[in-house]
């Protein structure tokens, strides 16, 4: 059982730890800081270097940082002095010293290899970062207890299950490489090598839908041409008498980016039919065979629990996924309707909180800082500053600092339009600025942008008119000007297919999401794209007298989504705010009492 963090303080105080003095104030100073980051004793935290990896590896992913951090920075220094603390304690430190000390037949390897590289740099064709990946898999072997001569692609599949993208590259590279060695003139003793090793196959631990059977894939097909035209209504609530036999009723039609979805839920239910064995891609069932409630719990339980080859889904993402499930498979059984209402009042789903947590964590940090939302709101005017002096002197700057003018430029247009009207990211990169049904005008002798968007691009079916104009410091039809005159064609020119009637050129969602976590990462507001409406939502919502139908009208979302989803209310604060109040009160009547 793994010490806990008071202990591992007293063996710090105690000059147990190979840590200088300045080092280990530092590390003190952190470790002390987790009864405020944890809200607990350091007696109730434990010392495992498995759990703190755990509990904060997808911040550091994320680049986001939890309360009480001002910064992200500042979350990344607290969680490298803590884990260091951690790991030396715990004996995850010694422990990885000694394998990398050890003396095996990876040792005599990378003597060979080291050796080869600087008598014959050119003639073998191995260099250091080659050694370097050697490294990497000799680490995951010596962990598995594993020898060269041991080596398999099976086993080699399942350690790059565990490993990080960085470490994937670098093991394929490492098998490359003792491939390689194979074809060298030169002697290697007898047993050191593996015998080739295949071809490593692809490893994701992301879900890969499989390719469906005929009949699966047309009737997919099939809903998303409905979804096109207009889902038909319900029976039971069309009037019979007013229909004649040719007669369909139908809803509007769903937004593009809707119809694009199921095809991503309805793969996920027909990958765990598949994982259950429930379906044979080799035969060509029919769809309605898997239209049953038991087929439906069988996905949902076992995505819950855990069993599938990919990593569990989060609750949001299970909820979407079995919403478009029920929908595809009702087409079939419409009985599932019914069931479907009383699917989702199961436990499961009781406490179900949609907005994610990397989101909640992000937009508590964000109403705690005034200074922060006073940031956001004025992200167009800093990007502008930032990206202007580099577009204008473009054609002198090294190609590294080319592709920061570039993230900077890209920002700083998509900044001008989602800090006033926080579209969704695919609706910004589907934006046109030409043409008689453009989106966005900049009409002559006038301070404003004009953006109309028509319904079947809006992911809920809600059109977009309206204006914008300057706020603070921030100008967007200036900055618009700019872009397109200025900054847009130079981005163009990098882009794979460039497209002047868009307002974006062109961009792709991938473009805009890296230039735009390198923008907010470099003013110190680690944020990404979709966290633009969280932000906007949350900061409206804490206002006085906020009102819910208006922040949904701005998001063109449902009200009851905008609250439940994208808008934050610090629970917390409004406690201490309830207490504050009772206090209040009881200090009138107490002074009432008192004359």
């Amino acid at each position: 059982m793994p010490i806990n963090l008071q202990q591992a303080l007293e063996k710090l105080d105690a000059g147990e730890l190979p840590f200088s003095d300045s080092y280990a104030a530092k590390v003190r100073g952190s470790v002390n800081k987790c009864a405020v980051v944890y809200n607990c004793d350091l007696l109730r935290i434990p010392a495992d270097p498995e759990a703190f990896v755990k509990r904060w590896q997808l911040f550091l992913k994320n680049q986001n940082f939890p309360a009480p951090f001002p910064r992200f920075g500042s979350f990344k220094d607290w969680y490298d002095q803590t884990k260091s603390l951690i790991d030396h304690v715990s004996g995850e430190r010694k422990r990885r010293d000694q394998l990398r000390a050890c003396q095996d037949d990876w040792t005599d390897l990378e003597k060979i290899i080291s050796d080869l590289i600087q008598e014959k740099r050119k003639g073998c064709g191995l260099h250091q970062f080659d050694l370097v990946a050697v490294m990497v898999l000799r680490n995951f072997a010596r962990q598995n207890e594993r020898q060269p001569f041991q080596l398999t692609s099976g086993l080699v599949a399942i350690w790059m299950q565990q490993a990080t993208s960085g470490q994937k590259s670098s093991i394929r590279t490492a098998v490359s490489v003792l491939n390689k060695l194979h074809d060298l003139d030169f002697k290697f003793p007898a047993g050191l090598l593996p015998h080739k090793i295949d071809q490593i196959p692809v490893i994701t631990r992301r879900r890969v839908t499989p390719t469906l059977p005929p009949k699966c894939e047309q009737a997919i097909a099939d809903l998303q041409s409905d979804m096109r035209l207009g889902v038909l209504y319900d029976d039971d609530l069309l009037d019979d008498d007013d229909l004649s036999d040719d007669d369909e009723m139908r809803k509007d039609p769903c937004a593009e980016s809707s119809i694009k979805s199921v095809r991503d839920t309805v793969g996920w239910f027909f990958s765990c039919m598949v994982e259950l064995d429930f379906l044979d891609l080799n035969a060509d069932p029919d769809p309605s065979t898997f239209a049953t409630i038991g087929c439906i719990t069988a996905a949902f339980e076992s995505e819950v629990a855990g069993e599938f080859y990919w990593p569990p889904l989060k609750k949001r993402t299970v909820r979407k996924n079995l919403e478009g499930t029920f929908r595809f498979l009702r087409r079939f059984n419409p009985k599932l309707k019914s069931k479907q209402r009383k699917f989702f009042k199961q436990k499961y789903f009781a406490k179900w909180q949609p907005m994610t947590e990397e989101n909640e964590e992000f937009c508590r940090s964000l109403m705690k800082s005034s200074q922060d939302k006073a940031k956001f709101l004025n992200l167009g005017a800093i990007f502008y500053d930032k990206a202007a002096s580099m577009i204008a002197n473009y054609s002198n700057l090294s190609f590294n600092e080319k592709t920061q003018a570039q993230h900077w430029a890209l920002s700083t247009a998509a900044a001008a339009i989602l800090t006033f009207l926080p579209l969704r990211a695919t609706n910004l990169t589907q934006l046109t600025i030409e043409g008689e049904e453009a989106n966005v005008f900049l009409p002559y002798k006038s301070k404003d942008v004009q953006i109309v968007i028509p319904k079947e691009m809006v992911k809920n079916n809600r059109k977009i008119v309206t204006r914008i104009s300057r706020r603070g410091k921030t100008d967007p039809r200036t900055i618009l000007l700019w872009w397109l005159s200025e900054a847009r064609p130079l981005i163009m020119a990098g882009l794979s297919k460039p497209d002047d009637t868009l307002l974006l050129g062109g961009a792709r969602y991938q473009n805009l999401y890296r230039s735009w976590r390198f923008a907010t990462a470099s003013v110190d507001l680690y944020m990404n794209l979709h966290q633009v409406r969280h932000a906007i939502a949350s900061i409206l919502k804490n206002q006085p007298n906020s009102d819910i139908e208006v922040i949904a009208a701005l998001l063109a979302d449902e009200p009851a989504t905008v609250d439940k989803t994208y808008a934050f209310i610090d629970i917390e604060d409004k406690t201490q705010q309830g207490l504050n109040g009772l206090a209040d009160v009881n200090r009138a009547l107490q002074k009432g009492l008192r004359r």
